[in-house]
């Protein structure tokens, strides 16, 4: 006789060798949508790492400075020809550094991450983070007019990515410890952690949700700790809690928000038209933005670099209105052309510049026109940072909290408040603009905001929906071996044809087929010989066969869904991906059903 063909049944989760036991139980509860517990443990984790790996980028892009600089951050101390050669040499190195890397590695910053997110289930690539890490120290050590918030959160995302991949951590897990690493980096730039984690909720997961919240907060705390232990607890900018003069300062507000709002359109515009010159020579594309800043910073050096020196002395009122308008004209060119040609930086900090610049012009004409009785220019200042940053990047509760914890001054809120409404509502719908990073990611023809459905879809993993009421047979089987299988009541049958995709069979199917035949037999229609049955040959029963496509166990329900359409498939069977026979890899069944009843829930 020849020998039976083995058949396994699985109505339990798979197992997995011994060493990684624990490992699969984590991996199990991180791929359902409400896996708080594991979440916290993994963000207080990541917390810490993007915490340390923020700190370091900033002592890179700081330290070498003191070679050259007077005091880190001040550019205004060196000779004119200086500020003119320091960007070029470094649009040099810059370039030096790209070409060194493959064009598919060059992507960074706020952009790469969302991209990431959106459309690669948020895995970071390690080279794209060495390159950002290096070449944002680079770019902030050379005085090129950027920010050093983009850079740290390309970092802190690449770190929750990180060690999402070490532990093989399902995808919708890994989106929401890439955000824990967001919040954990913004705190640790600025100590900002309410900011930090309204950020990462706003403008990179775009959701607001408790299960969501919670790791997020925790990372936040932890990356806040780690720049606390290592800088102290000072806010990043020490000034005096002045306050709005009285209520009738309003509609000057009102005006100033209404130019921020405009100057934030017409720089996301740029950024727009700009952005697509990314895919051209990074040697071409660095001179010229190397160029334009070092010529504009011979006149005004205050635009080079990240510039909080003179941020924080538009906030105290130290400007003049000249200083402070040809600072914002000179600002405004070189960190649109820096952005948009790609110099590996950010732009929250110039946001941020730009906007406190602005609102000081505003307080300064204020003051000239009604005299000392209305508020500082400090204090327009601040507002006008806020404003500014929620124009500029689509983030209004992100920008009225980063004021908030910026400055310590609870007296920014209400007028703050007001001018975010009116900045954005301009930059939006005046001019039809979205955030700069929605906007750069159209520019470079990829997809933006994910859909309500999408985002729904991305948060679970398929291992905590699909079926495991199943059995893997081989296409034939003899009798007795079919009425145990039935026995053991499966839900479905993989049909395993070596060289061939498998395919999906209700044992419903298989368990009438077997009804029938004995009957057939009881009643004498089926002939009964004493020799050897034959076998039962699963391709050819009365039922419904469904074309079988494998899927990574990692898989959330939205590539679930993906692959369904791509692959022309009628199911997927979850496959762990360790080898050898297909029984052994099997751990599920995902059907289009399995994915429609869990959204409309």
């Amino acid at each position: 006789m020849s020998q039976r063909p083995r058949i396994s049944v699985k109505n339990n989760p798979p197992s997995w060798p011994l060493g990684e036991r624990g490992l699969e139980k984590l991996r199990l509860e991180l791929s359902a949508q409400d896996a708080l517990a594991p979440l916290l443990a993994m963000a207080l984790l990541i917390g810490f790492c993007a915490g340390a790996v923020t700190i370091g980028f900033r002592y890179l892009s700081e330290w070498p400075a003191e070679w050259f600089l007077t005091t880190p951050g001040h550019f205004e101390s060196l000779p004119p020809h200086w500020c003119f050669a320091l960007p070029l040499i470094g649009a040099v190195a810059l370039a030096g550094m790209y070409y060194l890397i493959e064009s598919n590695r060059r992507y960074v910053g706020v952009v790469h991450v969302l991209d990431r997110l959106h459309n690669h289930q948020g895995q970071m690539p390690g080279i794209n983070a060495l390159l950002q890490f290096f070449a944002g120290a680079v770019a902030l050590l050379s005085g090129q007019s950027v920010g050093r918030e983009g850079p740290a959160v390309h970092l802190g995302a690449a770190s929750g990515s990180w060690v999402a991949g070490r532990l093989k951590l399902p995808n919708n897990s890994v989106r929401s410890l890439l955000g824990c690493g967001v919040a954990a980096a913004i705190a640790a730039s600025f100590n900002t952690p309410l900011a930090g984690v309204v950020f990462a909720m706003e403008v990179v997961m775009m959701e607001y949700s408790v299960a969501g919240f919670l790791p997020v907060i925790l990372a936040a705390v932890a990356g806040s700790a780690v720049t606390q232990i290592t800088f102290g607890s000072q806010p990043a900018f020490n000034v005096p809690a002045i306050q709005l003069g009285s209520l009738a300062e309003l509609p000057l507000l009102f005006l100033c928000a209404l130019s921020i709002g405009l100057l934030a359109g017409l720089f996301i515009r740029a950024q727009r038209r700009l952005a697509p010159l990314q895919r051209k020579s990074p040697l071409l594309r660095f001179l010229a933005a190397g160029l334009v800043t070092g010529t504009l910073a011979i006149w005004v050096p205050e635009i080079l670099g990240t510039g909080y020196d003179t941020l924080e002395m538009a906030m105290l009122g130290k400007l003049g209105l000249g200083a402070l308008t040809a600072i914002v004209a000179a600002k405004l060119v070189a960190t649109a052309l820096a952005s948009g040609l790609g110099i590996p930086g950010g732009v929250i900090g110039p946001s941020l510049f730009l906007g406190a610049c602005m609102g000081g012009i505003a307080g300064g004409l204020t003051n000239l026109f009604l005299g000392d009785a209305t508020a500082s220019p400090g204090f327009y200042a601040m507002v006008g940072m806020a404003a500014m940053m929620a124009a500029l990047l689509n983030a209004p509760l992100a920008a009225l909290l980063a004021i908030l914890e910026l400055t310590y001054n609870p007296n920014v809120l209400f007028p703050g408040m007001m001018m975010i409404v009116v900045a954005c509502v301009v930059s939006r719908h005046l001019l039809g603009t979205e955030g700069i990073f929605q906007e750069t990611l159209r520019a470079l023809g990829k997809s933006g905001t994910p859909s309500w459905r999408q985002q729904m879809l991305s948060r679970v993993g398929v291992a905590s929906v699909m079926d495991r009421h199943f059995a893997v047979t081989p296409r034939e089987i003899v009798e007795e071996d079919a009425v145990r299988l039935i026995e053991r009541h499966p839900q479905w049958i993989v049909i395993d044809l070596p060289g061939e995709p498998a395919q999906l069979l209700r044992a419903a199917d298989l368990a009438s087929f077997m009804q029938r035949l004995a009957e057939a037999r009881e009643q004498g229609r089926e002939q009964k010989t004493a020799g050897e049955k034959p076998p039962v040959d699963l391709l050819k029963l009365p039922g419904e066969r469904l074309q079988l496509a494998p899927l990574n166990w990692r898989a959330t329900l939205l590539e679930a869904q993906q692959h369904l359409e791509s692959s022309g498939a009628d199911a997927l069977y979850v496959d762990r991906g360790r080898g050898g026979t297909l029984d052994r890899n099997v751990a599920g069944i995902i059907l289009a059903q399995h994915i429609d009843n869990f959204y409309r829930k």
